[in-house]
């Protein structure tokens, strides 16, 4: 590995990475205290006290620096989430459900983003090939997993680190040469598997940045129509959005 993939794979800061989802947690508190308000007394007290117990362990995570023990936090937080959410679900309004869900979703992501650090950290101090190798493919397939189903968590910092390293992985000369081996073995198997998880997370952060363009060009310019009622405005940005819809469907369908 050279040592630009290494510095990518260290410098990762999660606070930066991913959007934090501490002011969740006041809009959770004043939710419960309101449908707390006809329960019994005791009720309320302890789920405010449970809920800024998970407060706190969340910004204990959010400063915490080691990976491995941010990792470990990171469960134990999941695990509370899922107690007070089947502790509290009769009492809780659909407002706090869906903010400590959000926590839980947050702590998962956050999770899966460590994990494909470990593996990469661990793979840059394996010496076996095909173990280093294996790592590296679990590191990408856990930031693939982000890439697929949760990219809108991610910040705009955390989108370019994810594409700086999918794109050191795919012009690393080794893994080129590893993928082009002839007769096929094991390393090569495990390199194509490595170039094509670097190509769908890159794929991925590349479709996403440019529907949210495109989204935001298309509604400010059917706004503007509606505004002016120009119809035949509106109906022109209309066929563009589909046109546009449908050259995205033929990209996939190429891929």
């Amino acid at each position: 590995m050279t040592l630009a993939t290494k510095q990518i794979i260290e410098k990762s800061n999660y606070t930066e990475e991913i959007k934090g989802v501490g002011e969740q947690f006041a809009a959770i508190q004043k939710s419960l205290e309101k449908a707390f308000q006809s329960q019994d007394a005791l009720t309320p007290e302890e789920g405010i006290r449970e809920l800024l117990s998970m407060y706190e362990l969340y910004l204990h995570i959010e400063s915490e620096s080691n990976p491995s023990d941010r990792h470990k936090s990171l469960e134990q937080l999941e695990r509370s989430v899922e107690a007070f959410k089947t502790k509290y679900k009769d009492f809780a309004p659909k407002e706090a459900v869906d903010g400590i869900e959000n926590v839980q979703l947050w702590a998962k992501i956050s999770r899966t983003r460590i994990s494909a650090q470990l593996y990469m950290l661990a793979a840059s101090l394996e010496d076996n090939e095909v173990k280093q190798l294996g790592l590296f493919y679990a590191g990408l397939i856990n930031l693939l997993d982000i890439a697929e189903n949760y990219l809108s968590f991610f910040t705009k910092r955390g989108r370019e680190l994810a594409k700086d390293l999918a794109q050191t992985f795919i012009s690393y000369k080794t893994f080129e040469d590893y993928a082009k081996k002839r007769p096929a073995d094991e390393i090569t198997s495990q390199a194509i598997g490595i170039r094509n998880a670097a190509k769908a997370i890159l794929w991925e952060i590349d479709r996403h940045d440019r529907q949210k363009f495109s989204y935001k060009s298309i509604y400010e310019e059917a706004n503007n129509a509606l505004k002016t009622d120009d119809k035949e405005e509106l109906l022109k940005t209309l066929r563009s959005w589909r046109e546009e819809y449908i050259n995205e469907l033929e990209k996939l369908s190429d891929n």
